[in-house]
């Protein structure tokens, strides 16, 4: 279980900034990722240049980015006594004969370090349902499509493990950060400490908007769980809701959340249910949801798949690979639903909202990449032209 005592992540920061954790040291002891690689080859790559038991960086880097045990004696040289004392007291590895063993991961984004659950723990078959590991790729993609401007007050909605928050409380004055998973919010407030930012983000346990009652904010950011499908396997995956009715529900209620002029963001995918792309009626469907919050909209569409290969995608989520039966028996499932929801394909996209009280409302769609999106001051000025 994580605990997170500030004194103990306050001396393991201290032991990590000593052993050089940093992101320019870890990149330039392993490498760039190399895209000619498969995970398991880049994984093995990184496990040699990190072979050594004198360095601390590489004995750390073995331990908590790699999730591979490591001696206890190189542990205790890379971090002191102190800095492992802190690390077993956070419940973040755990010593077994000779060996020190991680119980979490530490990855290093943007200058800061974020825990998170393993990928999958030694033993372990399928990961937990409320399964909190370290920022994903959909996570980095909407940091960098965040609108960066100084703000009063800032909300990360459905925080996880808290880097969306840590990284508005870099131009934000007050930082709340929610999501219905307790053992998200444990890692979000651990993070906080170990980047010294626990007394400027404010963590609270809530589904959606339903603890935030009377609450408003400058800029709302959100990697919501948007995967459309008919499971609810992970807390930070699956919507949960029919169709895209939890993206929906999200949408409508911002505006009671949102200053005049405030902005929110949301990573979100919503449902197709025509063989070929029209325009006409997405937006007549989405502009429901944006007029009922009172906001102006600008929706960004990355990607846009037919559900086979939107469930070939997504259907895993972080557990070990797939038996090919297993494979089939739940695609099978996924596409019955689908078939019987009519849904033919799904879009994934950023939905900007503009709370804006009186005159008509502006609502466009836009084409985009999810290898090339626009970033967040491109988005702040189509809203200014306008």
């Amino acid at each position: 279980m994580i605990t997170a005592g500030a004194p103990h992540a306050a001396r393991l920061r201290r032991a990590l900034d000593r052993a050089r954790y940093d992101q320019a040291s870890l990149e330039a002891l392993l490498g760039a990722p190399d895209v000619r690689l498969s995970s398991d080859e880049q994984r093995a790559l990184w496990a040699w240049r990190a072979r050594s038991d004198r360095e601390g960086r590489a004995v750390l880097a073995r331990l908590f980015l790699l999730e591979s045990p490591v001696p206890l004696a190189a542990a205790r040289r890379a971090l002191g006594d102190a800095g492992l004392e802190a690390a077993l007291a956070l419940a973040l590895a755990r010593p077994r004969a000779a060996t020190l063993e991680p119980r979490a991961q530490i990855g290093v984004h943007a200058g800061l370090l974020i825990a998170g659950d393993l990928e999958l723990g030694p033993g372990a078959r399928r990961a937990r349902r409320d399964h909190a590991g370290g920022p994903t790729t959909a996570t980095i993609l909407l940091d960098r499509l965040t609108v960066r401007r100084p703000a009063a007050r800032a909300l990360d909605l459905g925080c996880g493990g808290g880097y969306l928050a840590l990284r508005l409380a870099s131009h934000a004055t007050t930082v709340w950060a929610t999501d219905v998973s307790r053992r998200a919010l444990r890692y979000a407030s651990l993070n906080a400490a170990l980047n010294g930012q626990e007394t400027r983000v404010r963590f609270v346990t809530s589904d959606r908007f339903s603890a935030l009652a009377g609450e408003a904010f400058d800029l709302i950011t959100g990697n919501l769980p948007f995967v459309i499908s008919p499971e609810a396997r992970f807390v930070f995956r699956d919507a949960g809701l029919r169709s895209d009715g939890f993206l929906a529900s999200v949408v409508r209620e911002t505006g009671r959340h949102l200053v005049e002029g405030g902005i929110a963001q949301y990573l979100g995918q919503w449902v197709h249910r025509e063989e070929a792309a029209d325009v006409g009626a997405e937006e007549a469907r989405l502009a429901t949801w944006v007029h009922a919050a009172g906001c102006d909209a600008l929706v960004i569409r990355l990607e846009r798949d037919p559900v086979d290969a939107y469930t070939t995608r997504w259907l895993a989520g972080p557990e070990r690979p797939l038996s090919a039966d297993e494979r089939a028996r739940r695609m099978a499932r996924w596409m019955a639903h689908y078939r019987r929801a009519g849904i033919r394909a799904i879009s994934t996209g950023l939905i900007c909202l503009r709370r804006r009280a009186r005159g008509r409302h502006l609502f466009a769609i836009e084409e985009s990449s999810a290898a090339a999106p626009p970033d967040g001051v491109a988005i702040a000025s189509w809203f200014e032209a306008r």
